[in-house]
């Protein structure tokens, strides 16, 4: 009963906070200010989440909406890295990215370990990674009713 009475309190909170926008049961907020990667996933923790983990073509389309509609520009960061181990990407959660991506052409390119979003140019809307130290927007999730165990740190 707890649990269930919780879950419909941060939905309601997610549907009464005009920042985030409910897609699919998940809570999303899109920040335009631009952020390390770490700082930007430090930014989401403070809202019981992490950074967004776009596991299939129409939330990657969700998002891009979200954060230009935002006012965001160039790009934003999403929940994906391999700051542990090159070569092997990982989402916040700790899972491994999986069968679905979008890459830009020749990425990734071992250039950096965290990877951003982009929103114009030579990567617009697709992914690339790049310097975790850069700052660029990015996007938050939280799923209401339940707590996220980052490996993001």
């Amino acid at each position: 009963m707890d649990i269930e009475r919780n879950r419909s309190a941060v939905l309601e909170a997610c549907l009464r906070e005009p920042s985030y926008q409910l897609w699919r049961g998940i809570c999303y907020k899109a920040f335009d200010t631009r952020e390390p990667f770490n700082d930007a996933a430090a930014a989401c923790r403070k809202d019981d989440g992490t950074l967004a983990m776009p596991r299939d073509a129409e939330t990657n389309a969700f998002l891009i909406s979200l954060f230009k509609s935002a006012g965001g520009y160039y790009g934003f960061f999403i929940g994906l890295q391999d700051q542990r181990e090159k070569g092997r990407f990982e989402w916040a959660d700790g899972s491994a990215l999986g069968e679905y991506n979008s890459w830009a052409q020749g990425e990734p390119d071992g250039i950096g370990d965290c990877v951003v979003f982009g929103t114009s140019g030579f990567w617009k809307d697709k992914w690339f990674n790049y310097e975790c130290d850069m700052s660029f927007g990015f996007v938050c999730q939280a799923i209401p009713g339940a707590s996220f165990k980052s490996t993001i740190s």
